[in-house]
């Protein structure tokens, strides 16, 4: 993993073969830091906790046995309590 430090109005350049990706810090606020991301339409840009919500969701809705779909929300909600 890469880590640098940027300040506000600062950014960051991930550069691809085709088109690059450019990341910049728009204003950090009481621990929160707010990014704006250019990219190409064709990349999907989502909050990784929005895509495992959504990846649970799409296991959950293949399951068709009722005790593993139970097995599965317990587990998740086991990970929630820690």
């Amino acid at each position: 993993m890469l880590v640098l430090s940027r300040k506000k109005s600062e950014a960051i350049i991930i550069k691809g073969n085709e088109v690059d990706i450019r990341i910049v810090v728009l204003e950090t606020e009481r621990g929160k830091t707010r990014l704006g991301i250019e990219a190409p339409g064709s990349y999907l840009i989502v909050r990784e906790e929005l895509l495992r919500e959504i990846e649970r969701s799409n296991k959950l809705a293949a399951l068709t046995d009722i005790g593993e779909i139970r097995r599965v929300l317990r587990a998740k909600d086991e990970k929630n309590k820690t």
